[in-house]
């Protein structure tokens, strides 16, 4: 199933996260209410499909993590393929 997210989406996720980043200023990232926010309202708000809505939950879940800022790589299964997408440090 194909959904309408566009740059709109991406913008307003950036200005959400960066903004309980900036209130947070060196505590303890909020991450459970910023997978709430873009799995379930954000970009949740356009899956129709329970199991697609499952499926991006559990990406958020594995992805927003402490782990994030260790330069996590967001595609974990590509070892010696060749190619890399890590999170910029």
């Amino acid at each position: 199933m194909s959904y309408p997210f566009n740059m709109g989406d991406l913008r307003d996720s950036t200005s959400v996260m960066n903004r309980y980043l900036s209130q947070n200023q060196g505590g303890k990232v909020p991450f459970d209410d910023l997978i709430y926010i873009f799995g379930e309202i954000m970009y949740g708000g356009h899956i129709v499909d329970n199991w697609d809505r499952i499926l991006c939950n559990g990406y958020l879940e594995n992805i927003m993590t402490e782990k994030l800022f260790d330069e996590c790589e967001l595609f974990p299964y590509i070892e010696g393929k060749g190619f890399s997408f890590k999170v910029p440090g």
